[in-house]
């Protein structure tokens, strides 16, 4: 019960902050918007499973705060995050049960509430890495095994972009660019994916890895369709 009072007053003392968040966001989606052509989707297997889930329009109108989505990559589990903070453009995310993630330009740097989280990464060219055609990047994973020791894992990337790719959203289907980026450190590797708008560094969508123990995680980034559909 404690937890959960310390955690409803953190949301109210954080609200406008998080309030500053959407209306950042939203200026910039509306400008991005008016040039996109969107149209009724066609049926696939992902939409079906987020209809199943209850995720359209007028569950995302009962939100007044900005929200993501967390998805396992069955979509059996899934958890809805309000945003918690807004410092130098890394933007944290927080569950009802305190779990929480942190992003900068869309992209995972720390997580907290799993088995194996990712304490925090070095990476490099985040501000760049969907605008300039990055095709090697390198980044270091910390995390903190059973003795209370950081490990660390230096991954070399490799990352390609497939342009034209449709993602839908409720009953909006958008044009995007899919980056696909492949890691490898040692015997250690992952696949992310990210569902970016055109010349743009918004991630709309997309598939991260945390760690060995946990895998990786769907995100859907609904603030950018609050109040917008």
């Amino acid at each position: 019960m404690i937890k959960k009072i310390l955690f409803l007053f953190c949301l109210f003392g954080l609200s406008c902050t998080s309030d500053d968040i959407i209306r950042y966001e939203k200026t910039s989606f509306y400008k991005i918007y008016k040039d996109i052509v969107v149209s009724e989707p066609t049926s696939t297997s992902s939409k079906d499973s987020m209809k199943r889930q209850g995720y359209d329009k007028a569950w995302l109108s009962r939100f007044n705060q900005p929200i993501i989505v967390l998805s396992s990559l069955n979509g059996e589990k899934t958890a809805t995050l309000v945003a918690l903070g807004n410092y130098k453009n890394k933007l944290t995310w927080v569950s009802a049960d305190g779990i929480s993630v942190s992003f900068l330009n869309g992209i995972l740097i720390a997580t907290r509430g799993y088995s194996q989280d990712l304490m925090e990464s070095q990476q490099s060219d985040l501000d760049i890495i969907f605008t300039q055609n990055v095709k090697k990047r390198s980044k270091k994973y910390r995390y903190i095994n059973g003795e209370n020791q950081y490990i660390e894992l230096n991954f070399n990337c490799s990352l390609l972009a497939k342009t034209n790719t449709p993602s839908v959203f409720f009953n909006l289907t958008i044009e995007t660019t899919k980056f696909t980026e492949i890691c490898r450190a040692g015997s250690v590797e992952h696949t992310n994916e990210y569902y970016v708008l055109p010349d743009t560094n918004i991630v709309l969508k997309s598939v991260q890895w945390i760690s060995e123990a946990n895998g990786s995680i769907v995100i859907y980034n609904y603030y950018a369709f609050q109040n917008n559909l």
